[in-house]
């Protein structure tokens, strides 16, 4: 207690040193030269994008204060911008009343160009007494700085595709997947095993996204962009956790594509309201919103009773929802890009029976491919659906 006091004190007296000064912006500079040349991901990465403001007057910056830059950013040759905002702050521990540095932490693409033009800048302070932000300073100087990012040479596209619809009731028995070749995949790479590749989900904008298995396991929202299965549950990387819809997964192995559905079963309560779906004061909505679908579903138990279940899903029938993979090595990737057809179970029955020849027999057990027998390549792809079951 003693120890938070101190800090809260000490926190209370560099904010009063803070304000006893007048903050001037001085000339910032980017910490890369105009037209730089990024040999891939990691090189940008390593380095990043920094906009400096010297701090000439030397106020000690902490914590509770922060420097914004509004900017345009124009990709390859576009002359509409997106519009975005970077910041920078003090260190909590560290009081600095040295420059200012704010990073750029765009979601950059290999393979592309771009160019930054801040339109203005402000510096604040957190008000502990209102618990608002106060505006103490600012700019209208822009800058501008342009850079390109080499990327890997695409050498194929891999385009697979499953059909789902509500009649599936159990996702993992018949698993929804599509098998890869692994062996021209790595004939592309100019590689021997896929364990030399990286592979990578993508995210909307085709940037990359190593955590598309830990922890999203291939989720996705209404957008299209990586979520966890929860949704609302945190922020990664800067991404907020919007409710999951879909999830198309890649396995470390790169030979099977699994498709499923958001899918949640209650029992049903005829007594029970329906859940209302409420936004929070203040939260901002996007576009496309998300489906929350629901129907009543009578199961048939073994000893011949119906129990009822509400089934809550996302998706909704007739849409597409899309992913995309790169697997790269040698300078080199090979995309691959999923797409799961969710459709309504009569189209979905008419859908099996062209697969398997017109007829509709009764799968035989153990049968995941839908070839009649049981063979290696179901024991494969029941150890990988165990696998990615586990993670």
């Amino acid at each position: 207690m003693k120890k938070t006091l101190l800090s809260i004190i000490a926190a209370l007296a560099t904010v009063i040193s803070a304000n006893a000064q007048t903050w001037e912006w001085g000339t910032a500079k980017w910490n890369i030269e105009d037209g730089r040349v990024f040999e891939d991901i990691d090189d940008i990465n390593l380095e990043g994008i920094v906009l400096t403001y010297p701090n000439p007057s030397g106020v000690l910056m902490t914590f509770l204060n922060i420097v914004a830059v509004n900017y345009d950013l124009y990709i390859d040759d576009a002359t509409e911008p997106v519009k975005g905002s970077a910041s920078g702050h003090g260190d909590r521990m560290n009081p600095s009343n040295g420059p200012m540095n704010i990073k750029f932490d765009y979601k950059w693409v290999e393979g592309h160009k771009y160019k930054i033009v801040t339109t203005g800048a402000l510096m604040a302070q957190a008000n502990l007494a209102t618990y608002k932000t106060d505006t103490l300073s600012t700019n209208s100087d822009s800058y501008t700085i342009s850079f390109s990012i080499k990327g890997a040479e695409l050498v194929k596209t891999i385009d697979v595709e499953g059909t789902m619809a509500l009649a599936i009731t159990d996702q993992y028995n018949p698993l929804t997947f599509s098998l890869l070749d692994t062996g021209s995949i790595n004939e592309a790479l100019g590689i021997d095993s896929i364990g030399e590749a990286t592979m990578y989900g993508l995210n909307l904008n085709g940037s990359y996204n190593p955590n598309y298995i830990d922890p999203f396991d291939g989720w996705r929202d209404a957008d299209g962009e990586y979520t966890v299965w929860g949704g609302n549950a945190y922020d990664l990387l800067g991404h907020n956790a919007y409710p999951a819809v879909y999830s198309i997964k890649l396995n470390e192995t790169a030979d099977t594509v699994s498709y499923f559905f958001y899918d949640y079963w209650t029992e049903y309560n005829p007594d029970q309201p329906d859940t209302l779906v409420v936004t929070p004061t203040g939260a901002k909505l996007r576009a496309p919103e998300t489906s929350y679908n629901s129907i009543i579903w009578d199961w048939e138990n073994e000893d011949g009773t119906i129990t009822q279940y509400r089934r809550s899903y996302r998706c909704n029938p007739g849409e597409d929802y899309k992913a995309s993979f790169a697997i790269i090595a040698n300078k080199k990737y090979v995309l691959v890009n999923a797409t799961l057809h969710f459709v309504d179970d009569e189209t979905y029955a008419k859908y099996i029976e062209e697969q398997q020849g017109g007829e509709t027999p009764e799968r035989i057990k153990g049968d995941l491919d839908g070839d009649g027998k049981v063979t290696v390549t179901d024991i494969t792809i029941l150890i990988n659906a165990y696998l990615e079951a586990e993670k």
